[in-house]
């Protein structure tokens, strides 16, 4: 393994105690590192209690396998530790993560990385994912998107619509003033182990989506009765989505339906919600919206990034008769020669108070 710089913030007091000290050192090694810091210390360092590991962009872009499997082999850190790849530092990104409406440390860090269950802005990937998509032949790793969040992204302006603004971000880009600066938005994208590009926040909703991950969102889709506003919905996961795999010629052709649920949050008083034919617009409307969305994901990861993340191989691996067909195919490398067709099938909800009695 190359020279490390290997990085611990470690809760200091006892395990509901907010304060941390980050200790540093240039290192052969992972474990050497640790070792050498275990002399200069009280205490022993005790691994067993991580939350998360975070690299930084510059390490992931030159590969990080080996740092993966020294850490699975570890028999201190658990294997549902998440995998943070910072768009600024390790170092600097550790500096910038205060424990906010949390006493404890190790639990601030744990429902920090939970928020996709109700965002969908990003997945909780953890060590365990990642080992195993990095050894696996029908998809390929992917990590948290981690950044500080900075004066110059909070009063910043854009010319995004106004449909696609929230999800328009990726950590370190979102205009949002809060007293903690770290944010984990996006997704970081690996071919092998090597990062090769990142997913935004509605990138990432729409990659949640096609692998069944959704619990809940609020997504802002186009208002069709006032092109000048958007309309909020609440989305909940109907039933697991529904992908197929068949081989044209050798080229995978790849059908995914979606079917969610959409509860309307933002209402209009001159709007009659309990329409019928006014809430199928709608559905026509988020149907179209998020179609494009997932299609444009998808032609993101297979034709720029050359990557399965949405592990679409285990689909088409029942193409192939035997083991070593499969394995000859390359579907990793066939993947990017994939075309796609999208179906969403939405059912809108007025919402809990506006229904006909």
């Amino acid at each position: 393994m190359p020279n490390s710089l290997v990085l611990l913030k470690v809760a200091v007091g006892s395990s509901q105690s907010q304060n941390s000290t980050i200790s540093s050192i240039d290192c052969s090694s992972i474990d050497s590192g640790i070792d050498l810091i275990n002399s200069s210390i009280s205490k022993k360092i005790n691994l067993s209690h991580c939350k998360a590991i975070i690299l930084s962009e510059e390490i992931a872009y030159e590969g990080i396998s080996e740092y993966i499997f020294t850490l699975v082999n570890n028999l201190e850190i658990r294997p549902d530790c998440n995998i943070i790849i910072s768009r600024c530092s390790a170092s600097d990104y550790l500096e910038n993560s205060e424990p906010t409406l949390e006493s404890i440390s190790a639990r601030y860090y744990e429902l920090i990385l939970n928020s996709s269950e109700y965002t969908g802005y990003t997945e909780n990937i953890t060590l365990a994912d990642f080992y195993s998509d990095l050894l696996s032949s029908t998809t390929q790793a992917h990590a948290i998107l981690g950044g500080i969040n900075s004066p110059a992204t909070q009063t910043s302006t854009n010319d995004i619509p106004a449909y696609d603004i929230e999800g328009a971000y990726k950590a370190d880009e979102t205009p949002l003033k809060n007293n903690s600066l770290v944010e984990n938005m996006g997704i970081a994208v690996f071919n092998d182990d090597k990062l090769v590009g990142e997913l935004d926040g509605t990138e990432a909703f729409c990659h949640l989506l096609v692998v069944g991950k959704v619990e809940s969102a609020i997504v802002a889709v186009p208002n069709p009765f006032n092109s000048d506003s958007v309309i909020s919905l609440f989305i909940t996961a109907t039933k697991n989505p529904k992908t197929s795999v068949k081989l044209i010629n050798g080229t995978p052709f790849v059908e995914c339906n979606v079917t969610i649920t959409g509860n309307i949050l933002s209402l209009d008083e001159n709007l009659d919600y309990t329409n019928q034919n006014n809430l199928k617009l709608i559905e026509n409307y988020t149907n179209s919206y998020l179609e494009q969305n997932i299609l444009s994901y998808f032609y993101k990861t297979s034709k720029e990034f050359k990557c399965d993340i949405a592990n679409i191989g285990k689909h088409a691996i029942k193409n192939y008769l035997v083991w070593e067909d499969w394995i000859q195919s390359d579907w990793l490398y066939n993947y990017q020669n994939s075309f796609f067709t999208i179906k969403v099938d939405t059912t809108i909800q007025s919402g809990q108070l506006f229904t006909k009695i």
